[in-house]
């Protein structure tokens, strides 16, 4: 598909110097070819309705080093050209107005621009493969049936498509850049922005600089974007961009959208389909307003991929940057970056996505982040059925000014100096996560962001994470998880990954929080139906420093911790976090582990507390809670049957202080016990007849039966 894209980009660059001309059709004045390479179109040859200035051509293309000039008096507000003659127009030169007003270009039979294609007008340029303008109350600019018109003073208010398969609009190395608080508008069939020579970014940089052939820009003005692939029409809006019909695709290759300026500019992009291919959007705010927002709607589906693929917007400023809203039914992103930011006091902008399905792989990023006084932004995550994080990008990769080594799939909000981290909120009817994380960090004064997670169910495997941090002084958040069915944590990272100053190897899949300064770690609370923590994976509250330990409650039907899984708080100077199970049904630890402890100092051992299971059973397993001088942590459980092997271990110590209490509110059994030596020998028993067998709905129980009169007997007919 790539290859046919591109011979077709290349037939469309070899006719750009073929049939160079600007031809009037007659329909609003005279008729003719006029003279050129450069085309001097003015009032005459048109007609003027108010402040609307129409003309009206049979072709109307530009060759490189040629030129276009609009003119007109200066009560014109608008600058409304047609092309009826069925021929798309090839420009490769220069379109100029040398008055202040909004330029629309319409050809409902397709557009090229090429390297050489600029604009130099003093207002908004709207290019379209529309079939007629709608004007309000009433009035119409026809360009494919143009007896059909009826010109007006009113304003346009829409884009209007009369066949199933409206024609494209194509850039090949085009720079299409208006003067500030402008609006550039692409509005078509399929839109394919392109240059042959890759986009470059210096990703050393905070903010990166770009370097690109193929630039649509607006500095801190507004970009649309907008693709039809039916009848229909596309209605401008102050505040938004609605498509009527069905949506086409719209592809970005090695190409930068730049918004940025004292406020960064708005975009709207509004498909079927929506194609990042190593191109970049983005609004940053550097001066005295706030910025302005990245809005993306498809009705189908939206591919990103590269890693030099961006969508970001971020402030320089005291000012607040704008945020990035994506909807669409499906969302891939492959190495990709999704990005608000803020470098000062400013805050950065939110980030939300609303999809029915969204996989995130290879290293890609969603994340807000803060450098100074201002906060990151919130991060917020709606899908209807599965959310997928999956795997790394392997090798060095540096973004944004931050190194990473074999960077995970990642969800994440970071604030490194006074302002607070962003909160993440994800709603799925899945979560999958496989080497991959979503974490809050703090690494300021600033409070940490809070995690809270909704699903159905989840699963996190081979080293994935889900995790808030605070490594200064600065009030850490919550991690909050609702799963209604089941949670399954389980599986190691094999490989090293360094992010934001931390660095895992051969890390367990964690659910946990950590304190590495003077903060204590943030809560874990964690309710699910069902919850399994196996193969080295870990649920923990830690504290590496001086700050207090976080605690960690669990709300669960059945609980499994096996295979050197482990539900722990840790402290390395500093007060133990407690550990507190509700599991109304079953605990059952299999060489897992439940514990809490206290490595060094003074500080007391957190508590751990088990309410109400119908079963407690320990087959190697360990419940701990230890100090070094402070006081052992409390034991308390309370279960209606409590069954453990001789190698499980339940104990509450301290080194050098007092001995916590362990306090088991059950009637023990002893595994061990419970085990009976047959003598040796054997005896030949001859049943009556030939049996039969039957299981019943206890899966633990299997009963044999001897036939007697042709009948099955139950258990109720052989008495103890």
């Amino acid at each position: 598909m790539k290859s046919h894209y591109l011979l077709t980009i290349s037939i469309l660059i070899s006719s750009l110097g073929v049939n160079a001309e600007v031809t009037l059709d007659g329909s609003l004045g005279r008729s003719g070819t006029l003279p050129g390479p450069d085309y001097l179109i003015g009032a005459d040859l048109g007609q003027q309705r108010g402040g609307n200035l129409f003309h009206s051509f049979k072709d109307f293309n530009l060759n490189r080093f040629e030129s276009a000039t609009f003119s007109g008096p200066h009560n014109v507000n608008n600058i409304i050209s047609r092309v009826t003659g069925g021929n798309r127009s090839n420009i490769d030169g220069l379109i100029r107005s040398t008055v202040p007003a909004d330029m629309y270009f319409l050809n409902p039979y397709g557009m090229m621009f090429g390297p050489n294609a600029r604009l130099d007008v003093q207002g908004s340029f709207h290019a379209s493969t529309a079939d007629y303008l709608r004007l309000e109350n009433g009035g119409r600019f026809d360009a494919r049936h143009p007896q059909n018109s009826l010109l007006t003073v009113a304003p346009i208010s829409a884009f209007g498509f009369l066949t199933d398969s409206p024609a494209s609009i194509n850039t090949q190395s085009s720079k299409l850049i208006l003067a500030p608080d402008q609006t550039l508008s692409l509005i078509g069939g399929d839109i394919h922005l392109t240059s042959e020579i890759p986009l470059t970014a210096d990703n050393t940089l905070t903010i990166p600089t770009v370097e690109s052939e193929s630039i649509l820009a607006a500095e801190h003005g507004r970009v649309n974007l907008a693709s039809l692939a039916s009848r229909g029409e596309v209605i401008l809006d102050e505040n938004d961009l609605a498509l009527q019909g069905q949506g086409g695709q719209i592809t970005l290759e090695n190409t930068l959208v730049e918004m940025s300026g004292y406020s960064g500019g708005a975009v709207f992009i509004r498909a079927g389909q929506f194609f990042l291919d190593n191109a970049i959007i983005r609004s940053n705010t550097y001066g005295n307003q706030d910025g302005k927002s990245i809005n993306l709607k498809m009705t189908e589906a939206a591919y990103f991929k590269g890693l030099n693929s961006e969508i970001s917007v971020a402030t320089t400023s005291m000012n607040n940057s704008g945020g990035i809203s994506i909807e669409v039914p499906y969302l891939e992103i492959t190495g990709a970056l999704i990005n608000t930011g803020s470098a000062l006091t400013g805050q950065a902008g939110n980030i939300e996505i609303h999809a029915k399905q969204v996989m995130l792989k290879d290293g890609a990023f969603i994340a807000s982040g803060s450098l100074y006084a201002g906060g990151s932004g919130d991060i917020k995550l709606e899908v209807e059925d599965s959310l997928s994080l999956i795997g790394y990008s392997p090798g060095y990769r540096i973004s944004h000014g931050i190194e990473f080594e074999n960077a995970k799939t990642i969800i994440f909000s970071v604030s490194i100096g006074a302002g607070q981290s962003g909160n993440i909120f994800i709603d799925a009817k899945s979560l999958n996560m496989k080497s991959s994380q979503i974490t809050t960090d703090n690494f300021g004064i600033g409070k940490g962001g809070n995690i809270t997670i909704n699903a159905k169910q989840a699963s996190l495997t081979d080293g994935a994470a889900i995790s808030n941090s605070v490594h200064s002084q600065g009030e850490s958040g919550y991690l909050k998880m609702n799963i209604a069915e089941k949670l399954y944590i389980a599986g190691k990272s094999l490989f090293t990954n360094a992010t934001l100053g931390r660095v895992w190897k051969n890390t367990s899949s964690v659910i946990g929080s950590e304190s590495s300064g003077s903060a204590p770690g943030g809560t874990i609370d964690i309710q699910a139906n069902n919850i399994t923590v196996t193969d080295g994976a870990l649920i923990a509250a830690d504290s590496l420093a001086t700050g207090n330990a976080g605690d960690i409650f669990i709300q669960t039907n059945n609980l499994q911790v096996m295979d050197n899984g482990e539900i722990n708080t840790s402290a390395e100077h500093a007060i133990g976090g407690n550990i507190s199970l509700t599991v109304p049904n079953l605990l059952y630890l299999q060489n897992g582990i439940i514990t809490t402890s206290v490595h060094g100092g003074i500080g007391d051992g957190g508590n751990i507390d088990i309410a109400n299971p119908r079963f407690i059973i320990l087959n190697q397993g360990q419940i701990t809670a230890q100090a070094d001088a402070g006081h052992g942590g409390n034991i308390r459980m309370v279960a209606d049957q409590f069954i453990t092997s001789p190698k499980s271990l339940i104990s509450a110590s301290s080194r050098l202080g007092i001995d916590g209490n362990v306090q088991i509110d059950s009637p023990a059994v002893d595994m061990d016990a419970m085990l009976v030596v047959l003598p040796g020998g054997h005896l030949d028993a001859q049943l009556p007849k030939k049996c039969r067998y039957e299981s019943v709905d206890d899966i633990n129980t299997f009963y044999i039966y001897p036939e007697h009169e042709g009948k099955m007997r139950t258990p109720d007919d052989f008495p103890e």
